[in-house]
Formats: structure tokens, sequence, C-alpha cells
């Protein structure tokens, strides 16, 4: 049998076999007029490939779906109620409240409480000038005794206090027992330094420098920059420009001298040194900063303790418990 032959039998009995199959088909295999388009004859490697086998109809393995890996389907929230714009904001945390400076206060808002009183004695070694009585200071009647502020552990361990940290009810025996004294700029009591005036802070200088002309101490040391600046302003109409200041000595610079007089009856004034305030309230200088800057002053007054030949402290006497130990009285 030839090829061309062979080819027309197989064509005509696969059209047998899609009429019995029930096939069928379908409109989008019609052409633009309706007419099934003309295809052209198989090869003959084509039609050998439907004769591969394939098993009886009885015999073949039913066709089971292949089941696709995924992830389940998460059950659909129900749709949010309210603002959109509100709902879906992320939750913040509630902002803490700032304290605010309170700004100034007239003295009528602490007037029920007392001044500080100085102490001071002529010839000391240094004093120490602050700015003005805290409210717990007022209070209790010492300086610097709010549990929170610095000074007395400052004071001991810079050597000012060598022996022991003192507790700010024996602020009035500085004097007697290590040559040392205490005063401040303005005397009434603040909440803080943000409810004085600039005109008090100024009109406090020209006291401040009669009170050393009267006592002649050989230092002060202002605690807290907020006093030299008043001094400063005072002195030169002006405030504190960048790099004109730095803490510790201010050097070439006499506090309190007096500008009258000759010879013995003349007092050149005393010498300056500036540390931050002690305030808890003042973070902005870590501990080893200030303990390191009070330790320069701290040398500074024990050396003048040694050549003036004196002790720290100065009244010693020996306790009435019978063991021999050294108390103050």
């Amino acid at each position: 049998m030839s090829k061309r032959k062979y080819a027309d039998e197989v064509i005509g009995e696969v059209g047998v076999e899609k009429e019995m199959d029930g096939e069928e088909v379908e409109d989008e295999d019609l052409n633009e007029e309706g007419d099934r388009p003309q295809k052209p004859p198989p090869s003959f490697g084509g039609l050998l490939s439907r004769f591969a086998f394939s098993g009886s109809s009885s015999s073949q393995a039913p066709t089971i779906p292949l089941a696709i890996a995924s992830r389940p389907t998460p059950p659909e929230r129900p749709p949010p109620t309210g603002n959109p714009a509100e709902l879906s904001l992320p939750p913040t945390k509630p902002k803490k409240k700032r304290s605010k400076h309170t700004g100034y206060a007239p003295p009528s808002a602490y007037a029920h409480l007392s001044p500080l009183p100085d102490t001071l004695e002529e010839n000391l070694i240094c004093i120490f000038i602050g700015i003005n009585p805290g409210l717990t200071t007022a209070r209790i009647g010492h300086s610097f005794a709010n549990p929170t502020n610095l000074f007395w552990p400052l004071m001991h361990s810079s050597g000012c206090t060598p022996d022991r940290r003192l507790p700010p009810q024996m602020d009035g025996r500085l004097p007697e027992l290590y040559s040392l004294g205490q005063t401040n700029i303005v005397k009434r009591p603040t909440k803080d330094a943000a409810e004085l005036s600039k005109e008090e802070l100024l009109a406090g200088v020209e006291v401040l420098e009669e009170k050393m002309r009267m006592y002649k101490p050989e230092a002060v040391c202002f605690v807290g920059k907020v006093v030299w600046d008043a001094v400063f302003r005072a002195r030169n109409g002006r405030g504190i420009r960048k790099g004109e200041f730095d803490w510790g000595w201010q050097e070439g610079v006499m506090f309190g001298g007096m500008e009258e007089g000759e010879g013995e009856g003349r007092w050149g004034g005393c010498r300056v040194f500036v540390v931050p305030s002690t305030s808890g309230l003042v973070a902005a200088y870590g501990p080893e900063f200030k303990r390191d800057l009070w330790k320069r002053l701290g040398d500074w007054v024990q050396m003048r303790r040694r050549e003036r030949g004196e002790s720290a402290p100065k009244g010693l006497e020996r306790g009435e418990n019978g063991v021999g130990e050294l108390v103050m009285v």
C-alpha cells in the first residue's frame, strides 16, 4: 500500500473516532465568517503518535487531581467601624508632661519662710556663695539641706571637710572647724533660680562685695554660674560672651577689693573659683567632672591650711565613751 493511500484511510478513521466520542467544536474555532477554518492535513509522524499505547478504556487508571500546597486563607475580619483615619493609626503611649519653669515669683509667694542666716567670720580661707536658699533649705533652716543636693558630699570628697561628710545642721560650725564660710547672693528662698529677677541678682552683687570687704576671705567659690554671670554683668555691663569663661579659678580676677585707701588699710580682694550648681536638678555635668573640679579647690584649701598652721577640723576633744575616740564638740 502506498503512503498516500495509507494516510487517507487514517484520516477517515480519526474522523469516525471524534464522532463516536461526542467531541464538539467550540465557537472560538470558527472564523469571522462563521465557517470552520481549513486545517492542513497532519504529518506522517503526527499520525503515528495517535497509535501510541494508552491501554484499554476498562483498565485505564482514573485521573487523580493533584493538590497544590498553599497557605490556608485566614478568615475574613469584619469591616472596621467608626472613623477610618482614627482606626488606621497605631496605638501610641501617652506623652509625659514636662515640668515647666514657674518664672518669676514675687517675695510674697514665700513670705512665710525665713531667710537663711550667713555663716561668716573674718579671715576665712574660702567662703562659698550660693544663688539663694531652696524651699527645703528654708524650711529646715540650714544650708544645702535638700537630700538630693551634692554640696556636702563634694565638700568632703574634695578635702574641704576631709574628716567627714558634714550634715547640713553643722553649717554654722564651718568657720570654727574648717576656716570656711557660706552665704548667698540673694537672701529670700524660692523654688528655683528662675523665680528670681535679674534686678535681684545684680543688686546682690553689691551686697556681696560689702560682705567680702568686711570679712576679707582669701577666696570665694561661686556655687552656680548664675552667681558669676551676675558679677560679670555688674562689672562689665553685659553678659559673658563665648570663650570668656571656664570653670575653676578665674585668673586675674579679684572680688570685693577696696578701691580707696592705701597701705595696710587697703584690701585688694579675694580670688574667685566657680563650680556648677550642686542642685540635684542640674545634670549637665557628670559626677567625675564635678569631683575633679572640686578637688582642685580642695587641694588649694588644704595647702592654705598647712601654710597657716591649721588642722581640719580645728576643735577636737576625746569622747566620753571611754575608748579614746575623737569626736567634734
